[in-house]
């Protein structure tokens, strides 16, 4: 636990480590304020691109980046597909998914994004292209998405994708586009 931080040193320190107890207190502290939180992280935000919709299998900070910098755009409401599975480092993620789908800033969208032996890969990106392809993505952050899932994405349409980069001093989206 690292006491006495604000809510944007807490998203670097998050983003700079991606340990489960700094993202454990970065959202507890985000919860305590939506709109000063926002605040806050949008101005450590930046970026080529605001994304519509992220895909997060642990990681908040990509999705938190993500509102503060669509509220700061004007852009609409950010879409999430998480994982339906359970998956190791995701309890931060799914607290904050909860709480910020109750508010109505985010719309989640749960998919498996685990591949087992019941659930062949194939089918994990079949399922990520008709959801994500039931609402019209066009720019996807994709910093914690496995490689399948970005495989989906291609084969539903999307042709551009952010990361969300450590900059040091700010978190920024970079664009890139699958051009063949």
């Amino acid at each position: 636990m690292q006491p006495g931080l604000g809510v944007g040193d807490l998203f670097r320190l998050a983003l700079a480590s991606g340990r489960e107890d700094v993202r454990r207190q970065l959202i507890e502290t985000v919860l305590e304020s939506l709109d000063e939180a926002f605040e806050a992280i949008a101005q450590r935000v930046g970026g080529d691109a605001v994304p519509d919709t992220v895909i997060a299998r642990t990681a908040v900070e990509p999705v938190l980046a993500a509102i503060a910098y669509s509220r700061v755009k004007g852009a609409r409401r950010i879409r999430v597909i998480a994982s339906s599975e359970p998956v190791e480092g995701w309890g931060p993620l799914n607290t904050l998914l909860e709480v910020l789908a109750a508010e109505r800033i985010v719309d989640v969208y749960r998919v498996p994004l685990q591949p087992s032996t019941r659930l062949h890969v194939k089918e994990v990106v079949r399922r990520v292209a008709r959801i994500t392809r039931g609402f019209s993505a066009r720019v996807v952050d994709v910093t914690d998405a496995p490689a399948y899932a970005v495989a989906g994405l291609y084969s539903a349409g999307v042709r551009v994708l952010t990361v969300l980069v450590d900059a040091g001093y700010a978190a920024l989206f970079q664009k890139f586009s699958f051009t063949l």
